[in-house]
């Protein structure tokens, strides 16, 4: 199978370039899947799970959102956060999960817009670590 050129940045650090098959990205209009050959696009990432195939092996990342730049043979990936599911912390993901429901709870001097999305987050790292 044909490959092309995948990059993973975040703001703190570069996790990933390598060449890959196949991706398939969270887009805030529903999942996509990128091959090689790809249009050219540039697609808002939503939060929700990045999964990417190469060598016959499959990888699975949590991302919290961001942005897809496809051009040419290549896809730079620009989101605000991503972990491997392998390496999220389960008990620490349960707690940020426990933490964001206590705060949707009371109510008082929360931003409830920020609150929901850290709950948000906190289940799709807690979902993602299962896989």
């Amino acid at each position: 199978m044909k490959t092309f050129s995948l990059e993973i940045v975040t703001p703190t650090r570069s996790l990933k370039k390598d060449d890959v098959t196949y991706l398939r990205c969270p887009g805030m209009d529903g999942l996509f899947g990128v091959l090689s050959g790809h249009r050219d696009a540039l697609i808002a990432l939503n939060l929700g799970e990045i999964k990417i195939s190469q060598d016959n092996n499959e990888l699975i990342y949590a991302t919290s959102g961001g942005f897809a730049e496809i051009s040419g043979n290549k896809v730079e990936l620009l989101v605000e956060t991503i972990e491997e599911a392998k390496e999220i912390d389960k008990q620490r993901a349960e707690a940020s999960l426990k933490r964001a429901k206590d705060r949707l709870k009371s109510k008082e001097g929360v931003d409830p817009k920020r609150a929901e999305l850290a709950l948000a987050r906190a289940m799709n790292r807690l979902s993602i670590s299962r896989k």
